[in-house]
């Protein structure tokens, strides 16, 4: 149906000035495979498209160059995940696609998620948050650490002794089900040996935390918390967009040598 509606949308708005001034975007995300030379060598996309769009997307990444990846010094075959954002722009003879954002991230297939269980107290006074957690994974998929990064109210104006208090009780269950968890074993051939550090955003959710319709609302959040096992440098990163139970690798990442960002399809 996505397929079907995508081209309609385009069609419809081909005289909007909405689609004129702000432009149409879609979000597209798949899995990219790269050659120890840096080139493509395979390439999929999740997105339902049309197939002219998809006929577009795949001829621009398929030309894309990075960066070899490295594994014990020497280059090697890799995999990310795929994050692209395109942009329809309203042109004199119809509609341009253009790349507006693009990322990659790593990732570990989890084998066993359980959600946590909802904190009764929290439950009862109807209380819910976003908790990121950070887990440390062995090469077999078994966790072997696990930490609450932040905690954030979306939504909500939260006071910092409630922050604290209410935090520490949907941090305490996130954590305790994180430890429980099991991912896919390290691909030898596609990965380094080792451990892997994993980002998860987990969400609580009551009737009462539904989104507000429109118009300005607060938002909370916690202090953020570095990763216990990682150094400094490796602190930083872009959970930005991770939906609940959606999983971000910390330690894997492919960088792009084509510029991409606003170049037309």
């Amino acid at each position: 149906m996505m397929k079907k509606l995508w081209g309609l949308v385009l069609w419809l708005l081909a005289s909007s000035t909405l689609a004129q001034e702000a432009g149409l975007r879609l979000p597209v995300n798949g899995e990219i495979g790269i050659d120890p030379a840096g080139a493509v060598f395979d390439y999929r996309i999740d997105t339902e498209l049309t197939p002219a769009v998809k006929a577009l997307v795949e001829r621009s990444v398929r030309q894309w160059t990075f960066e070899p990846v490295l594994r014990d010094g020497k280059a090697t075959h890799a995999k990310a995940r795929l994050h692209l954002t395109l942009i329809a722009r309203r042109m004199a003879e119809g509609f341009q696609l253009q790349v507006e954002n693009v990322r990659f991230s790593g990732y570990r297939d989890a084998v066993s998620m359980e959600p946590p269980r909802y904190p009764k107290q929290a439950a009862i006074n109807g209380v819910g948050g976003d908790v990121l957690v950070a887990v440390r994974v062995d090469a077999t998929g078994r966790v072997t650490d696990a930490v609450a990064v932040q905690t954030s109210w979306p939504y909500k104006k939260v006071d910092a002794r409630a922050a604290e208090k209410w935090g520490a009780l949907l941090e305490g269950a996130s954590v305790e089900a994180a430890r429980r968890w099991r991912f896919e074993p390290v691909d030898a051939a596609l990965h380094a040996e080792g451990d892997t550090t994993l980002v998860v955003p987990i969400s609580y959710r009551m009737n009462v935390d539904r989104p507000p319709r429109e118009g300005w609302h607060y938002e909370s959040a916690g202090p953020a918390r570095p990763i216990p096992w990682l150094a400094p440098s490796r602190q930083a990163f872009d959970a930005t967009g991770l939906m609940d139970g959606e999983v971000l690798a910390l330690d894997y990442s492919v960088k792009l040598k084509t510029p991409v960002v606003g170049t037309a399809l």
